[in-house]
Parts: structure tokens; sequence; C-alpha cells
């Protein structure tokens, strides 16, 4: 009779300890998912502020007008210094 009440109280807290180490990794996967939807997030604010950046820059009426209205120089080309360091 202790035999069996022993075991089953072996089998209740192995199967409380399983149940502890499942819930453990289910909220560290969780936390885990959630760093990533934040880097992401962060991320793709990041990419639509550079794509806007980029768009803003680019803007054919805008490089015309600052090119017109004298806030753009356009300076010759040099040449590209070209050191030789064979000897």
């Amino acid at each position: 009779m202790y035999f069996r009440f022993g075991s089953a109280l072996v089998l209740v807290v192995l199967i409380s300890l399983a149940g502890i180490a499942l819930e453990k990794r289910n909220l560290e996967l969780r936390r885990s998912v959630t760093r990533q939807r934040f880097r992401r997030d962060v991320l793709h604010d990041a990419h639509i502020r550079m794509r806007l950046e980029t768009q803003r820059l680019g803007a054919p009426a805008q490089t015309i007008d600052a090119l017109e209205s004298g806030e753009l120089r356009v300076e010759p080309q040099r040449k590209p210094i070209v050191e030789n360091d064979r000897r």
C-alpha cells in the first residue's frame, strides 16, 4: 500500500515538473518572439524613413529647383589622383 502511494506521489511530482519545464520553455519562446517583433518593427520604421529620405533627396523637381535657386552648386569633376606605389 505504501509502495502504491509513494509511486503515485512520485508520478504526480514528475508530471508537475514536466509541466513547469514546458511552461518555462513556452515563456522563453514567447519572449523571443516578442523581441523579434520589436526588432522587426524598428527595422521596418527605419526602412520607411530611409525610403522617404531617398525619395525626398532624389526627387527631380526638388533637385532642379535647388539648382535654379542656387542652393545646389555644380562643381566640375576633378580627375582622380592615382598614386602609383609600384617600385
